[in-house]
C-alpha cells in the first residue's frame, strides 16, 4: 500500500511539473514578446523604456510565482504519502528481531544479578613480571 502511495505521488509530481513547466514556457515566450515590442503602445522613448522595464518585471514576477508555487504544490503532494507512512508506522511498528541468546527480564528481576552492598567486587589478578 505504501508503494502504491508513492508510485502515485511522484506521478502527480510528474504530471504536476508538466504543467507548471509548461505555464513557465508560456509566459516566459508572451511576456517577452510583450516586453519587447513595448514600443507598439507609445512612440516616446521615455515612456518605452519604462513600459519595458514593467512589462519584463511583470514577466519575471510571474515566473518566479510559477516556480514557488510548482514547488509547494510538489511538497504537498509528496507529504500525503509520507503521512500515511508514518501514520500506518505508529500503528503497527513492527517488533525487532528478537536475539535467541539474550533472554528478557521484568524490570523488577534485574536486581538477582546486582552484588549486595557492603561486598567488594574482585577485580582481576594483577600479573607479576619475573625479574630477569
Amino acid at each position: 500500500m505504501s508503494r502504491l502511495l508513492w508510485v502515485s505521488a511522484w506521478l502527480g509530481v510528474a504530471i504536476w511539473s508538466l504543467f507548471a513547466f509548461s505555464a513557465y514556457g508560456l509566459l516566459d515566450l508572451f511576456g517577452g514578446l510583450i516586453a519587447r515590442s513595448a514600443d507598439a503602445f507609445t512612440r516616446d522613448p521615455e515612456t518605452v523604456e519604462w513600459l519595458f522595464w514593467l512589462f519584463n518585471g511583470l514577466k519575471n514576477l510571474g515566473l518566479t510565482a510559477i516556480l514557488v508555487i510548482w514547488g509547494l504544490v510538489s511538497l504537498c503532494l509528496l507529504a500525503v504519502p509520507w503521512f500515511f507512512d508514518r501514520l500506518a508506522g505508529h500503528a503497527a511498528s513492527p517488533q525487532p528481531p528478537r536475539d535467541p541468546h539474550v533472554i528478557d527480564l521484568a524490570p523488577d528481576q534485574y536486581r538477582r544479578f546486582e552484588t549486595p552492598p557492603g561486598s567488594p567486587r574482585q577485580g582481576p589478578v594483577p600479573r607479576i613480571e619475573p625479574r630477569r
